[in-house]
């Protein structure tokens, strides 16, 4: 589980991921629970479709469950834009549900 507070630029958001993938690496996991609910994202929507390349590349085997918050437009985007590239990854109000579906995979 990892859980990211603040600010966010586009490069803060690979530079998440490529983390991730190297814990779950360490771990030899393949699922990842990212709480992103007290993230601000600081960079234009657009940016999104330039980052997803580099994202995926760092999350192409994992199991992502996103726990975000209520001001989630960038993080519908973000869903959006990683199911282009096939990855499994899903974005939940809690905690809770955020395990649950983890843990069914």
């Amino acid at each position: 589980m990892m859980k990211i507070r603040g600010i966010a630029n586009a490069n803060d958001v690979v530079s998440t991921y490529e983390k991730a993938n190297l814990y779950a690496k360490k771990h030899n996991s393949s699922k990842v629970l990212v709480d992103v609910s007290e993230l601000e994202h600081r960079f234009a929507a657009i940016d999104i479709v330039n980052i997803m390349p580099k994202v995926a590349h760092n999350i192409g085997n994992l199991h992502i469950a996103r726990v975000v918050g209520f001001e989630g437009y960038m993080h519908d985007l973000f869903l959006q834009k990683i199911k282009r590239f096939n990855i499994s990854a899903e974005n939940f109000e809690c905690f809770k549900s955020a395990r649950e579906w983890l843990s069914r995979l």
